[in-house]
């Protein structure tokens, strides 16, 4: 037997055994995944379907590389317990717990990330691969305690939304009072030519920002001016209120705190929840 051959069996023996001694004392469970609890709270509460999880979870390749661990979230993790056929076999698994119970879990990759995640396989994930999940249950969330929760952030996104803007207003040396609405409107251009009314088509040029410069959208990196109807509800409410004041060949700065943008939901991919935008805006047209 050649080195190399030798060394191909010495190294499927150990994978063999490697795996073996990985689920080793885990029970099948009939849906397709292995089970093992490793610690158990006899007066825990045992998870149904729709309870919302607070949990430590990690979980691993067949070859015990880290892919995922919770406690390196700035945030609590949770995780809301539906069904299997819908969101795959991790459900029925935390099923098996109690809160207070820590279990490790043998899910097959491909149900993982097709129900579970709903996302495409990674490349660097073997064909047919198990993943190895370390799963720890702190407490079952309640519907009043999340509603507390997702208040006190709003409050806390909210105040530093209007601490990051009162800091940029003192930073640029703006004197310029806000509107009732809570906008900033700064003409830095005059034209000559007709007033922008509601219901009137107006076309602009504009450059869009976060507080701290980065550009997230301009009509004149598109080489595309932007159309519609001044009052459309389909532009964000400063828009409308900003354009009101302009007449063609006028150029403005417009500050627009979240609440006259995209709120506190955002949008998605473009700009995060509670951002304060700063637009240039020109005036093309008004028909």
């Amino acid at each position: 037997m050649t080195c190399i051959k030798v060394f191909f069996f010495l190294f499927v023996s150990v994978f063999i055994l490697f795996s073996c001694k990985n689920e080793n004392n885990y029970k099948n469970d009939s849906t397709g995944f292995k089970y093992k609890i490793i610690t158990e709270n006899p007066e825990g509460i045992a998870v149904i379907k729709g309870n919302i999880l607070n949990l430590k979870l990690k979980y691993f390749t067949q070859t015990d590389s880290l892919l995922f661990n919770s406690e390196n979230l700035f945030s609590k993790f949770r995780v809301q317990v539906s069904d299997a056929d819908e969101d795959g076999m991790m459900q029925d698994a935390l099923k098996k717990l109690k809160t207070g119970d820590s279990a490790s879990f043998i899910i097959p990759a491909e149900n993982f990330y097709r129900k579970t995640k709903r996302d495409s396989i990674p490349s660097f994930i073997v064909p047919d691969e198990n993943l190895r999940f370390e799963v720890k249950i702190i407490d079952i969330v309640s519907e009043h305690q999340l509603n507390k929760e997702y208040k006190q952030y709003m409050l806390k996104k909210e105040a530093e939304e209007k601490q990051i803007l009162k800091e940029y207003i003192t930073a640029e040396n703006i004197t310029q009072k806000p509107t009732v609405s809570g906008i900033y409107i700064i003409k830095l251009k005059t034209g000559k030519g007709y007033k922008a009314e509601i219901g009137k088509k107006v076309t602009i040029n504009f450059t869009g920002s976060f507080i701290n410069g980065k550009i997230f959208d301009s009509s004149i990196d598109k080489g595309k001016p932007v159309t519609f109807i001044l009052g459309n509800e389909h532009v964000i409410p400063a828009w409308n209120e900003a354009i009101q004041s302009m007449k063609v060949g006028d150029k403005i700065k417009l500050i627009a705190p979240s609440e006259t943008a995209y709120g506190q939901e955002g949008l998605q991919n473009y700009v995060p929840p509670f951002s304060t935008l700063i637009y240039e805006i020109k005036l093309l047209n008004v028909k």
